[in-house]
C-alpha cells in the first residue's frame, strides 16, 4: 500500500508547483513516486459526458475557467452519490508507487477517504492574496466562495508550505521527506 500526500490550496496558490517540487525530492530519496490528481477523474468524465476537450480541462487556461461553475456543480452531484468515487479513480492506477502525491484534495471527505484508506501525510499550500493575483487570479463568485475553495480552510493540516514570493521552500520540502521517512520507518 502506498503512503499518500494530500496537498490542499487555494486556485494559484501553487498545488502543482509545489507537487512537483515534493516530488523531485523525493524520487532523489529514492522513492518510486506516482502524482495523481481527482480532479483529473473528474474532467475526464465531464468532458465525456459534455462533448469537451479534456486535455484542455487540464490547463490553467481560460478554456477550464469556462466550465469550472458546471463542472463542481456536476461533480458536488456525483460526490453526494458516492464520496470516494474521484478518490478512487485518481489512485486506482498508482497502487504500485512506494509514494502516491495526490496534487489536488478540496473536500474532507477527500482527506477522509484517503486517511481511512491509506497511511496519509496531509498538506496546504499557503500564499498571499497578492502573489495569487499575480500569478492571474481573480476571485469569481461561485466559485472561490463555494466549499470546493473553502471547505478545508479550518483542517487541521500536517504540514503547511507557505509557497510566497521569495521564499526558498528547501527547508519546508525537507519537513516534508523527514515526516514521509517516519513513517516508513513505522512500516
Amino acid at each position: 500500500m502506498p503512503i499518500v500526500i494530500a496537498i490542499s490550496g487555494k486556485r494559484k496558490s501553487g498545488k502543482d508547483y509545489c507537487t512537483n517540487l515534493i516530488r523531485e525530492v523525493l524520487v532523489q530519496k529514492r522513492f518510486d513516486v506516482s502524482v495523481a490528481g481527482i480532479s483529473h477523474s473528474l474532467k475526464m468524465e465531464f468532458a465525456k459526458k459534455h462533448g469537451l476537450k479534456y486535455e484542455e480541462l487540464l490547463t490553467d487556461g481560460p478554456y477550464k475557467e469556462l466550465y469550472r461553475k458546471d463542472m463542481i456543480q456536476w461533480g458536488e452531484e456525483a460526490r453526494c452519490k458516492d464520496s470516494g468515487l474521484f478518490c478512487r479513480a485518481a489512485i486506482s492506477s498508482t497502487m504500485d508507487s512506494d509514494i502516491v502525491i495526490i496534487s489536488d484534495c478540496r473536500r474532507r471527505t477527500d482527506y477522509e477517504y484517503f486517511s481511512a484508506n491509506y497511511r496519509t501525510v496531509t498538506i496546504r499550500i499557503e500564499t498571499s492574496e497578492e502573489d495569487r493575483k499575480q500569478r492571474g487570479y481573480q476571485f469569481v463568485e461561485g466559485v472561490d466562495d463555494a466549499e470546493s475553495e473553502c471547505g478545508l480552510d479550518d483542517y487541521k493540516f500536517n504540514l503547511v508550505i507557505k509557497n510566497q514570493s521569495g521564499t526558498d521552500l528547501s527547508q519546508q520540502l525537507n519537513m516534508v521527506t523527514e515526516k514521509i521517512s517516519r513513517i516508513i520507518d513505522k512500516l
